[in-house]
């Protein structure tokens, strides 16, 4: 399959992104707008020359929201939120959760549903109906991620998104690191929109439930390839399994090689990616992606 390719369809959504962001710093500061509105239409003219992809040309908009206001986190509030809203939920469906797998990957894929163009409150409103009545993957290779982690596989690296999701990715994570030798959870390495990171993890206190957190280096939108970390590089270098939550991950990784398989869990959605995987809308998917490349890609 041909790589997603963003312009012009995404424009209007990474123009909405920079204009949440400004507000998020500035308040209603109409020059502050207005120039980070400028910047960002400048950015997406030259990402579109350059083929980018939408995570990379969300990465430049953000970073130069936040170098010109100075806030190096402008949705710390935001994620504080929404993962004091995903603890309630999530309180409220342990029952629920069984100890297979696919009920598992239901729930971490159901945290998908949160989105920083939502109010947490209203993105997780849905999910205690969705999980009692039971998921449907519109594509499902959940019996072949299955069969993978039978074989006890070396090193599986659980990619998370949204920092409300982390409380619907432990029983997942649990689930994988059972069977794997070892299995480490990557989170960004710096503040970006409202994903995970490792100060969040500290303050709700999560580190214990992981055995091991690794980061990427950067603070870019899923995986950010030209800044990460060598220590990253090396992680994904060595990994049997890299498992992806989120849509700017797998536009970020899919169909890029890479040195493992890849197993994507994510909503569509938006209408481009929608569009792109002939996919219906809000449509769940769990794909397994081979990798392809067989040496050391970097």
């Amino acid at each position: 399959m041909e790589p997603f390719k963003p312009f012009p369809q995404c424009v209007d959504c990474l123009m909405d992104l920079a204009r949440q962001a400004a507000t998020q710093v500035a308040g209603e500061d109409g020059q502050f707008l207005a120039e980070t509105g400028s910047i960002a239409r400048e950015i997406l003219i030259d990402a579109e020359k350059k083929g980018m992809t939408s995570p990379e040309a969300a990465n430049r908009i953000l970073r130069e929201i936040k170098r010109r206001s100075g806030v190096s986190d402008p949705y710390a509030q935001f994620k504080a939120e929404e993962m004091a809203q995903g603890n309630r939920v999530l309180s409220q469906l342990e029952r629920y959760v069984g100890d297979d797998l696919r009920s598992r990957m239901s729930l971490a894929v159901l945290g998908n549903s949160l989105d920083f163009f939502m109010d947490p409150d209203e993105a997780l409103s849905h999910i205690p109906e969705q999980i009692q009545k039971g998921l449907s993957f519109f594509h499902d290779d959940v019996a072949r991620l299955e069969s993978f982690l039978s074989e006890c596989p070396g090193l599986v690296l659980y990619l998370t998104d949204n920092a409300g999701e982390i409380y619907f990715d432990q029983p997942l994570y649990e689930y994988i690191r059972d069977r794997a030798a070892r299995t480490v959870l990557v989170v960004k390495g710096g503040p970006s929109l409202n994903d995970v990171t490792r100060a969040e993890i500290k303050v709700s206190s999560l580190e214990r439930r992981f055995s091991e957190v690794a980061d990427t280096g950067t603070d870019g939108v899923g995986i950010d390839w030209e800044h990460v970390s060598k220590e990253f590089l090396d992680l994904v270098d060595q990994a049997d399994l890299m498992l992806a939550k989120g849509m700017a991950n797998f536009e970020s990784l899919y169909p890029r090689d890479l040195p493992s398989p890849v197993f994507f869990l994510f909503k569509a959605k938006c209408r481009p990616i929608q569009d792109y995987l002939k996919a219906p809308p809000e449509s769940y998917w769990a794909l397994w992606y081979d990798g392809h490349s067989k040496g050391r890609y970097w």
